[in-house]
């Protein structure tokens, strides 16, 4: 028997229940939320970018199976989708307790555990955490081999094909965070980011916000986690603007900070020292590996209506790849007819 894996900051999840296999379902948890759980420190920044946490940025920079996301007081270090390392600051010190998971290694006490420093006080200890990185690795692949988790694996591509790949600087959308939970509304985001268009780079101001949910296959188009619901909740969530004001807030942040680490790969203009977000919402579904010969989704379709609050967009590939630009964003009439096509 396994227990459930907890990639989130919240303490309490410490003692965790046996189970006969990981409550994915229930990962997308209030532990992940990044809005009203905190405020990211200035010191806590300035250790990552040239303090004793700088090495651990330059391992994120340099290897791209692994993305660094904020989370209020604390950072997680995500791979394959899941969290290989988080790290948290205290309230008073400079000092960062460390944490993996160990339900990766079927709740292991293995002295290799025992030998990471549980608190980051010197760059020495943060590098010993680094050595620790292949190893953990394997052990997270060991995991998701018994229990694989698709649709997390892929959001992480979608966010380094947008943020850092070798065609990012040609794409038109920036995936600020992956595994974003509300916690003040209960709704749970797969992707949270920005929409800037080629021809707006030298105008920081010209960047409206972007939340993105990943299905991967038909299984999860309807009931409690589907399309239908994701669409509810943010009807809910964006008809308040005091809701979309900070929403707006944190992508700005969360951009404008992984920039300042240089953690996002595009041709920067001297012009913009910072973005900032505003304007009308766009909801995008990224549709992995649909089956077109599967009525699931028209069905699905035929119960979701246009929202006053926010533009509704389906993602259709440019040919393959996840690279996100406005002319591959369909509405949804366009999407409709074009999985209807699949049925004719």
């Amino acid at each position: 028997e396994k227990a459930a894996i907890t990639d989130g900051p919240i303490e309490a999840n410490a003692r965790l229940e046996p189970m006969r296999a990981p409550n994915y379902h229930a990962e997308k948890f209030a532990t992940i939320g990044a809005l009203m759980s905190g405020s990211f420190s200035v010191e806590f920044f300035n250790d990552l970018k040239d303090g004793r946490l700088r090495p651990l940025t330059s391992r994120v920079r340099s290897d791209d199976t692994l993305l660094l996301a904020f989370r209020g007081n604390s950072i997680n270090i995500y791979y394959r989708g899941g969290s290989i390392l988080r790290l948290t600051s205290g309230d008073r010190i400079r000092n960062y307790t460390a944490h993996f998971d160990r339900n990766y290694a079927n709740g292991s006490t293995n002295s290799f555990f025992d030998n990471l420093p549980k608190v980051i006080v010197t760059e020495a200890d943060c590098v010993t955490w680094l050595e620790a990185i292949p190893m953990l690795k394997e052990i997270m692949n060991s995991f998701f081999a018994e229990h694989p988790k698709s649709e997390r694996e892929f959001q992480q591509l979608v966010a380094w094909e947008n943020n850092r790949s070798a065609i990012s600087n040609g794409t038109e959308y920036f995936i600020t965070d992956i595994e974003y939970a509300d916690m003040k509304q209960g709704a749970r985001l797969d992707m949270l980011g920005l929409r800037w268009l080629s021809a707006d780079r030298k105008d920081g101001s010209r960047c409206t916000p972007v939340f993105i949910e990943m299905k991967y296959g038909i299984g999860a188009y309807d009931g409690a986690a589907g399309i239908a619901k994701h669409i509810a909740d943010l009807n809910d969530i964006l008809s308040d603007q005091e809701n979309r004001d900070q929403l707006n807030q944190t992508i700005a942040v969360q951009f404008n900070q992984l920039s300042s680490l240089n953690l996002l790969r595009f041709n920067k203009s001297s012009k913009v020292g910072s973005v900032t977000v505003a304007g009308r919402p766009e909801v995008v579904f990224l549709l992995s590996n649909h089956n077109p010969r599967s009525r699931k989704l028209l069905n699905t379709l035929d119960s979701v209506e246009e929202s006053p609050h926010f533009d509704l967009r389906f993602f259709a590939a440019s040919f393959a790849g996840y690279g996100m630009h406005v002319s591959c964003m369909m509405n949804l009439a366009e999407f409709r007819k074009r999985v209807s096509s699949y049925l004719d």
